[in-house]
């Protein structure tokens, strides 16, 4: 019997693209010869590409958040020919970090669904790969931290996704088997894979909207038809 459903937060409960493309305008207002028009899919792909790569070293300790943000962005201008001194690193990472904070805001459908899950009597859960403080920082934000039961941030779980330990310090909060919980992400490796290495049935958040690299596993592309994905879940 299904008694939990285990999210992903950032690009499944928190809307981290639309924040992200809003901050993104701030790189294009500064230069605006250089990528002023390039294509936003664009300057957002390449954005999130050195995210990812740089993020594993937060996670490791070897750089602070401010650090990556402004490792992250002399990668991204470099790419585009942009010269910079660390001083305008500096600048362009607090303007990017400001706007990005500032358009926070729940994926569509997100309350609505942690609130049904609730009313059918399940438990909810965070299973993130972040720093605790800016984590909580932004389900307190977005108003969805009094919808969780639990959270299980890699930083203080000392483990990080795709590894099963920090799926079953999760599951341990809640006091759930692997086969009374799903887990429901947008990262393949780190939230479907995960899953699996931990024996939970995982549901695939496509927000991206990118080929599925297993057509075995269920796939949604919205949180808005909370009914429909309610119902889903049920069949497991």
């Amino acid at each position: 019997m299904l008694k939990a459903v285990l999210f992903d937060l950032d690009d499944t409960l928190f809307d981290h693209r639309h924040s992200s493309r809003a901050a993104l305008s701030v790189l294009q207002n500064e230069y605006p010869l250089e990528i002023g028009n390039v294509n936003m899919d664009e300057l957002e792909a390449a954005n999130l590409d050195i995210l990812n790569t740089v993020h594993i070293e937060v996670l490791a300790g070897k750089l602070t958040t401010d650090q990556a943000r402004e490792k992250r962005f002399g990668i991204l201008l470099a790419e585009y020919g942009i010269a910079h001194s660390s001083e305008k690193l500096r600048d362009i990472a607090v303007r990017y970090r400001s706007k990005y904070q500032s358009s926070w805001r729940a994926v569509p459908g997100a309350k609505a669904l942690l609130s049904g899950l609730h009313d059918r009597g399940l438990k909810t859960a965070i299973i993130s790969n972040n720093l605790v403080e800016e984590q909580m920082d932004k389900l307190e934000h977005i108003g969805l931290l009094d919808l969780l039961d639990s959270t299980t941030i890699s930083e203080e779980a000392g483990f990080a996704k795709p590894d099963a330990r920090i799926f079953e310090i999760a599951l341990d909060r809640l006091a759930c088997k692997p086969g009374e919980a799903i887990m429901i992400g947008d990262a393949w490796e780190n939230d479907i894979i995960g899953a699996r290495n931990a024996d939970i049935a995982a549901i695939w958040y496509n927000c991206y909207l990118t080929e599925s690299p297993d057509k075995s596993v269920p796939e949604i592309r919205s949180l808005e038809d909370s009914a429909g994905l309610i119902r889903l879940l049920s069949s497991f």
